[in-house]
């Protein structure tokens, strides 16, 4: 009886475990090799040790990137997931036509990146564009700016798509999670007198520490990860202003065929992304009484 529960468990493993591999790790070990060459994709590999590495770490372009990207996951961490959990507990608590709602947050997450940066390119647009002209209406003209091109705008006008783009993702997460706060903790909470904003932060948050975790790795493996909007919008111009880890490791490994190189950033931006996310399960882990 115990051979053949094991016998069954190794069948529901080893598919999945093998899964795992060939598309997961095997990929991850292809690209820390290949970043070890010097190699267009085409030619002979030239092995180079961690030159590639060390080339990275002195590289002035690389680190305006990873400073970009990092203003990126600044933004998740006080603008998208903050804005998802607000949106969350409103339809939470089943305002008139909360389902209504709950679909129109979450359409841009399932709005294509090419739309989506095209209708920004659209509202920045310095001569006809809808915020300036919007400005100009109301008599603030001495605001207007050509918004992808200005050093003050650029990095937060090319990161407002991405924001927008995935808080409805965000609130659909904190949506389920705040599903699961027994309602038993709450009804004590306001039998205690607590008002609303000692509810959220006393009660709800603490019960959301797993999904908070989850709402944190995802929007930060995100952040690294893009570069279709930068790409879209500004292609990390004006002169690498709006250049992130991921348009940088894009341009290195295809346009200036040095993928070697390209796999060298590939491989840094997963190690970055590894460390947050054991720093962030570090911090929220619950403290032992």
């Amino acid at each position: 009886m115990v051979r053949q529960r094991m016998l069954t468990l190794i069948c529901f493993i080893v598919p999945t475990l093998l899964f795992y591999i060939y598309f997961f790790l095997n990929p991850v070990i292809d690209t820390f090799y290949n970043s070890l060459f010097d190699w267009d994709g085409i030619s002979p590999k030239v092995f180079l040790f961690v030159d590639n590495y060390i080339e990275l770490f002195t590289d002035p372009i690389f680190y305006k990137s990873l400073l970009n990207t990092f203003y990126w996951v600044f933004l998740v961490l006080v603008v998208q997931i903050p804005i998802g959990f607000f949106l969350a507990y409103f339809i939470y608590q089943r305002v008139k036509g909360y389902k209504f709602l709950r679909t129109v947050y979450f359409i841009p997450v399932i709005t294509s990146s090419v739309a989506v940066s095209l209708a920004f390119s659209f509202i920045y647009e310095a001569q006809f564009g809808i915020l300036n002209s919007f400005l100009k209406l109301i008599g603030l003209d001495n605001l207007t700016t050509a918004w992808l091109q200005d050093s003050l705008t650029a990095m937060t006008a090319v990161s407002l798509p991405f924001v927008w783009n995935y808080i409805g993702l965000m609130m659909v997460i904190l949506y389920s999670g705040l599903q699961s706060v027994p309602n038993e903790l709450i009804e004590a909470a306001e039998m205690d007198g607590v008002n609303a904003l000692q509810k959220i932060v006393y009660v709800i948050l603490p019960s959301l520490r797993n999904v908070l975790v989850i709402c944190l790795v995802l929007g930060i493996s995100y952040a690294f990860k893009q570069f279709d909007y930068v790409l879209l919008l500004t292609n990390g111009g004006p002169v690498h202003l709006t250049e992130v880890t991921g348009t940088y490791m894009y341009k290195q490994g295809f346009s200036e065929t040095r993928y070697g190189y390209g796999n060298a950033i590939a491989i840094t931006m997963m190690f970055i992304v590894i460390v947050f996310t054991m720093v962030i399960n570090r911090m929220l882990q619950p403290k032992d009484i």
